[in-house]
């Protein structure tokens, strides 16, 4: 292929990289305006939360806004939301928390916080599923899929995988 320049001469077209981007590096930018609207410099703070505080607090907190003195970048409070039952106790660890922000963030950024008490967003919890005993015809299908012995990495998911599905599976009746 080639592409015609200014000049009318034929140059050869650069030829396209497609490469795999985690959609986390992708949408980056469009959540980080977002954030940074809302006084947060680092987009970090928000989507490491949970690293940041620990997941007992990250659970009951969700920081809202990071409100900076006009012209400085030092001096900040904090907003934090959290369920009115919980305020009492993030009061307490307030000094815990603006340690372990300031930490993250490298430098005295936060100086107080305060606390908005309303409802938190829904946050889903992924549990663990169940994995029954499979009855001796499905654990011979299995066995007939993966087969017998010693198994690959590969070959153990996979069992482990379908020991999962068939020990779910609604009963027919």
């Amino acid at each position: 292929m080639t592409a015609a320049s200014k000049s009318g001469k034929q140059q050869p077209a650069k030829a396209r990289r497609r490469r795999v981007t985690k959609v986390s590096r992708a949408t980056s930018s469009l959540v980080s305006k977002a954030i940074r609207a809302k006084g947060f410099a680092e987009a970090e703070v928000v989507t490491r939360w949970g690293r940041i505080v620990g997941e007992d607090l990250a659970r009951a907190t969700v920081p809202i806004k990071l409100q900076f003195p006009r012209g400085q970048r030092a001096d900040a409070t904090l907003h934090i939301r959290t369920v009115s039952a919980f305020a009492p106790l993030l009061q307490q660890r307030a000094p815990h928390v603006i340690e372990l922000v300031n930490r993250f963030l490298g430098y005295a950024a936060v100086a107080r916080i305060e606390v908005k008490q309303g409802p938190l967003p829904d946050i889903t919890v992924s549990k663990e599923l169940e994995k029954r005993p499979l009855d001796p015809r499905q654990s011979e299908r299995l066995t007939d899929i993966v087969g017998d012995g010693d198994l690959s990495p590969l070959r153990a998911a996979v069992k482990s995988l379908g020991e999962h599905v068939l020990s779910n599976e609604k009963k027919k009746g």
